[in-house]
C-alpha cells in the first residue's frame, strides 16, 4: 500500500502540460495585478495624491518584468529543465514559488524607490505580505486557465481520433490482425519458467506490475478476456511485439493493442484509450500522446 509520501512524490513527478502562450502569462497576469492593486490600495498608495495610477502602473510593469525572466530568459538559459515533455506538477510548484519571489524582490526595489524608502527587511517583509495575499488571485485563474485550454484541446483532439479511428477499423482490424495471425504467435516467456504463446491480435493491452506484466487479452477458445502474469520486463514484452506495428508502447506502463481501440477520451490529463469487450481505460501519457495520435489516424 502507498504512504501518503509516496503519493505525493506520485504527484509532483506527475505531467503537467503547459498550452498557455508566453505573451498572455506576461500580461495578462500583469493586468490583473493591476486591476487588484487599484482596488486594494496597499504600501500607502491609498493616502497618495497625484500620480497613483502612474505608480499602480508601476507595479504592473514589474510584474511583466518578472514574468518575462522566468517566462523567456530562463527557458533560454536552461533548456533542458523547462523542456515541455519533461515539465511535471512539482516542476510547476517550484516555478510559481520563484516566479512569487522574484516579483516580491521586484515590487521591494519599487516600492523603496517610488516612496525614497530604505531597502530594509521590514520593508521587504511588507511586500511579501502583499504578495502573500495579492498573488493567490492571477495564480489561481492561471492554472484553471491552463486546465481548462488543456481540456479543450485534448477534447478536440479525441472527437478527430474518433472520427478517424470510425473510418478506419474495419479495414485495419481485417487486414492487418488476419496476416499478424498468419505469421504466428508469439511466445512471452517469464523468469518464473511460465510463459504464454499469445496471437498478438488478441491482445488487448500489457500493464507494468513491478517486476511483473500483466498481459490482459481475448481468449482463442471462448472469444471472452483472460489475465496472464509474467515475470519480465514492459521492455521485454514491447520487444516480444516489435514486429506488429499496431501494438505500441502508450505509457511508461502500458502497451496497447491499437486495432483494439474502439474509443478514445480526453480530458484536463490527457488521453484515454477505451477497448473493445474491455471496461478497463488506458492512459496515454504526455510522452506518447504524438505517436499514439499518428498511429490511430494511420499516419505512421
Amino acid at each position: 500500500m502507498k504512504t501518503l509520501f509516496d503519493k505525493l512524490v506520485v504527484l509532483l513527478c506527475s505531467p503537467y502540460p503547459e498550452l498557455r502562450a508566453r505573451w498572455k502569462t506576461v500580461v495578462l497576469p500583469s493586468l490583473l495585478v493591476f486591476f487588484i492593486l487599484y482596488v486594494l490600495q496597499p504600501f500607502g498608495i491609498s493616502r497618495m495624491e497625484g500620480n497613483k495610477l502612474l505608480v499602480l502602473a508601476g507595479y504592473a510593469v514589474v510584474s511583466s518584468a518578472m514574468l518575462a525572466v522566468a517566462v523567456y530568459v530562463f527557458p533560454a538559459l536552461f533548456p533542458a529543465w523547462y523542456r515541455e515533455e519533461r515539465w511535471t506538477v512539482g516542476k510547476e510548484i517550484l516555478s510559481t514559488l520563484l516566479l512569487c519571489v522574484l516579483i516580491t524582490l521586484g515590487n521591494w526595489c519599487y516600492t523603496a524607490g517610488v516612496f525614497g524608502l530604505e531597502l530594509n527587511l521590514r520593508l521587504l517583509a511588507v511586500c511579501l505580505l502583499w504578495m502573500v495575499v495579492i498573488g493567490p488571485f492571477p495564480i489561481v485563474l492561471f492554472v484553471m486557465w491552463n486546465r481548462n485550454l488543456q481540456l479543450s484541446h485534448n477534447l478536440q483532439e479525441a472527437v478527430a481520433m474518433n472520427a478517424r479511428l470510425a473510418e478506419r477499423v474495419q479495414a485495419e482490424a481485417v487486414s492487418e490482425p488476419r496476416s499478424a495471425a498468419a505469421r504466428g504467435e508469439v511466445l512471452l516467456e517469464g523468469g518464473t519458467r511460465e510463459s504464454l504463446a499469445l496471437d498478438p491480435a488478441r491482445l488487448l493491452y500489457a500493464e507494468s506490475e513491478g517486476n511483473y506484466v500483466r498481459l490482459r487479452y481475448l481468449d482463442a477458445g471462448s472469444g471472452k478476456t483472460a489475465v496472464k502474469l509474467l515475470r519480465l520486463t514492459l521492455k521485454q514484452a514491447e520487444d516480444a511485439f516489435l514486429d506488429y506495428s499496431y501494438i505500441i508502447r502508450c505509457h511508461r506502463a502500458y502497451l496497447v493493442n491499437l486495432h483494439r481501440v474502439a474509443q478514445v477520451s480526453g480530458n484536463a490529463q490527457g488521453y484515454r484509450l477505451h477497448l473493445e469487450g474491455c471496461g478497463t481505460e488506458i492512459p496515454v501519457s504526455r510522452s506518447y500522446a504524438v505517436r499514439v495520435k499518428r498511429a490511430l489516424e494511420g499516419s505512421e
